[in-house]
């Protein structure tokens, strides 16, 4: 049987945020070669990750406003061009050091504003009681770019050069568009080959929406929008960090090879996509077995941060280099599985807001991500040792479990229509 429109939508998007994270490691990867070509050292190139990240928090509250009030489709559409054309031109900040941070800003702007805009869209596609594995499954792509990244980039910087990578993530960007605006639609019922009855399964099982919403600023100042970006901010200090120096990381604390790196780099960023998913489908399969909002959503996550934590703490110390990314695999399958609670709760919280308070979140989580691959950098080069941003690391990751225990409630903000029961998936065509 064919699969839903719902599904293969799901599916285009998690392409998409493979794409769109491609475009924001492809440089960490990249990294060992172009310190060596350029003689920048790891400061510098902190600084650099940083601005990515900077310029990647300012953006995603506007883009969930517009996604919300206008529509996604189009905010996504505008934001590949965007990224695309800036990671097209990366290589021309080889000429200046201030040049290469404006650009990966640019880069990181105009991305900002897609994983509020997932969400948004995934609120007008998806029953409730399958957004979390739908919205982990969108956003798993970016670890499948994560992955693929290490061993292509890699690839292609040894076998061509570093900036014919950024040229080759530019062109699977501008190929994605083109697939995008064929296909997507903004609704469910916008969509030619959505059937009667995937239409009423979707419908059935998504709030009435009204004309009027709460102003931003009244949705910023909401406690539970609050803790929650609180909790995001202090896991994503560390998961930023991550992803921007595990390369670095494995050639010159650990001694591996850059083409080892390249292999072994895809096993922990695999089970970071693992951990993601499984923690979608395990907060769905909590909610529907009959668990409370707050276990489903936040204190089931939490756990699995709070499981991951001492993982962290042994990557950073143990002697054998084997041993401590096997540390890190576990980390970041742990934590990523805490992103199923992440991504739903703004769901619960007002189903048609949905855009604006994921915006707020992943603005919180990487604005505070600035500070995470920056300060890791100045860490390293004036302690000598990778220990530090580790240990740094795993001590805000518990501030992280704690709020999301015990202060994150997936209460709604306000009275919402109740939901309906969704039709047996049997019964799509």
């Amino acid at each position: 049987m064919a699969w839903p429109v719902r599904h293969k939508l799901v599916g285009l998007l998690a392409v998409g945020s493979a794409i769109n994270y491609a475009d924001r490691v492809n440089i960490s990867v990249a990294a060992p070669s172009m310190m060596a070509a350029l003689g920048w050292e790891e400061a510098r190139f902190g600084l650099i990750f940083s601005a990515f990240l900077f310029g990647y928090g300012i953006l995603q509250i506007p883009g969930g406003v517009l996604a919300d009030r206008w529509g996604a489709k189009y905010v996504i559409a505008w934001a590949c061009v965007g990224f695309s054309l800036f990671t097209a031109l990366t290589p021309l900040g080889g000429l200046a050091f201030g040049l290469m941070l404006a650009l990966r800003f640019s880069v990181g702007l105009f991305e900002s504003v897609t994983f509020p805009a997932y969400a948004s869209l995934n609120s007008r596609w998806i029953p409730r009681t399958e957004y979390s594995r739908a919205q982990t499954m969108s956003l798993s792509g970016v670890y499948i770019g994560q992955t693929l990244s290490y061993p292509v980039i890699t690839w292609i910087v040894l076998t061509f050069s570093w900036p014919a990578a950024f040229y080759f993530n530019a062109a699977l960007g501008g190929l994605w568009l083109l697939v995008w605006l064929a296909y997507a639609t903004n609704t469910p019922a916008e969509h030619p080959k959505v059937t009667e009855a995937e239409l009423h399964h979707i419908e059935a099982g998504l709030s009435s929406r009204s004309d009027s919403n709460p102003s931003f600023w009244h949705v910023l100042k909401q406690p539970p929008v609050l803790f929650l970006s609180l909790a995001f901010l202090c896991l994503v200090y560390g998961l930023w960090m991550i992803v921007f120096w595990l390369p670095t990381y494995m050639v010159k604390a650990r001694g591996f090879s850059m083409q080892a790196m390249g292999w072994i780099g895809m096993i922990p960023t695999f089970a970071s996509f693992a951990g993601l998913v499984g923690g979608g489908f395990l907060s769905d399969l909590l909610l529907r077995s009959g668990f409370s909002l707050r276990v489903a959503r936040a204190q089931g996550p939490a756990l699995c941060i709070a499981a991951a934590i001492p993982f962290l703490v042994a990557a950073a110390l143990v002697p054998w280099a084997w041993v401590s990314i096997a540390c890190l695999t576990l980390y970041l399958m742990l934590a990523n599985a805490a992103g199923g609670g992440f991504w739903s709760v703004p769901r619960e919280l007002d189903s048609q807001q949905v855009g604006v308070i994921a915006g707020v979140m992943n603005c919180a989580g990487n604005l505070a991500g600035i500070f995470g691959p920056m300060s890791a950098g100045f860490f390293v080069s004036g302690s000598g040792s990778w220990a530090v941003p580790f240990l740094v690391a795993a001590g805000v990751a518990l501030i992280s479990f704690l709020v999301l225990y015990f202060l994150v409630v997936p209460a709604p903000l306000r009275e919402e229509t109740p939901l309906l029961r969704p039709v047996p998936l049997e019964a799509e065509g």
